[in-house]
């Protein structure tokens, strides 16, 4: 998985969609551990696999699906949070 290709297409999006954006997808690594965020908030890392395991084809659930909806998710949560 090319990471770094995943944020820069998950950005280029959030560009056309939204125009100039202040936040923005992020990938960082140790050389160890691979890790991608959205605005500083770690959304997964390589250590702490979350991605649901499928039997069927002996690996973890798409990557791209799964970031996009745990971002969702996060953003989701966000927006039940007011004052």
């Amino acid at each position: 998985m090319d990471y770094t290709e995943l944020v820069r297409e998950l950005n280029t999006e959030l560009y056309e969609r939204f125009g100039e954006v202040e936040k923005g997808f992020e990938y960082s690594t140790t050389g160890f551990v691979d890790a991608i965020s959205f605005d500083g908030v770690l959304l997964w890392n390589s250590e702490m696999e979350i991605r649901e395991w499928i039997e069927q084809k002996n690996d973890y659930e798409p990557f791209e699906p799964f970031i996009r909806r745990i971002f969702n998710e996060y953003i989701d949560k966000m927006h039940t949070l007011k004052f």
